[in-house]
């Protein structure tokens, strides 16, 4: 569609416009003059009615064209944040894996006393909200759990061996001893030759 702002005034005065200035004399009884002015005033009027449908659809266009924009732009701006989010995320796990190291304080005296945490029983109490006798939280329940905690306790082990036909289970701290001894008939004592 051309723009109708554009276009010029027809010269109905010319020869291919002689029907029409023919038709309009012989039907309203009007001079040249007054079939010109006639012929002007119609076709400013479709100009005018042609401009307000031309400026409605540029209109439509227009919006058009800044919703696909906008929509655009809210596409670039969540991808954006996405990306901010997730890069923010990777920064906060690889602080997390970071060592966190106490500052340096000079001249700062260090403690001779080792404080030990509650056992891993009174802390799983604790996280599932169940109920705690407060001799856990004491002194002498601290050592107790620093004594048994994370030792092997191979005086209460049994493993199963066969000898002579027989299951036997002895205990692991004496099969462990004796695979590691050796012989012995196997071992060598010499003199040194000098």
């Amino acid at each position: 569609m051309a723009d109708p702002n554009l276009e010029t005034v027809h010269n109905y005065t010319r020869p291919e416009f002689e029907i029409i200035r023919e038709g309009l004399r012989c039907g309203y009884h009007e001079d040249d003059q007054q079939v010109i002015k006639c012929l002007l005033s119609a076709w400013k009027a479709n100009r005018t009615s042609r401009i307000a449908v031309w400026n409605a659809w540029k209109e439509a266009d227009t919006c058009t064209v800044k919703e696909a924009e906008e929509i655009h732009k809210a596409c670039e701006e969540e991808e954006e944040a996405a990306a901010n989010e997730e890069a923010d995320c990777e920064q906060r796990e690889a602080e997390n894996k970071k060592l966190n190291m106490n500052t340096f304080t000079p001249g700062l005296t260090i403690t001779d006393i080792l404080i030990h945490p509650p056992s891993q029983y009174v802390l799983q109490k604790l996280s599932t909200f169940d109920y705690v006798e407060l001799w856990y939280f004491s002194f002498t329940s601290h050592l107790d759990a620093a004594k048994y905690h994370n030792k092997s306790q191979a005086d209460d082990t049994f493993g199963i061996t066969r000898v002579n036909d027989l299951l036997s289970l002895p205990h692991c701290f004496c099969q462990s001893l004796t695979q590691c001894s050796t012989q012995p008939q196997t071992l060598f004592f010499g003199i040194p030759q000098s």
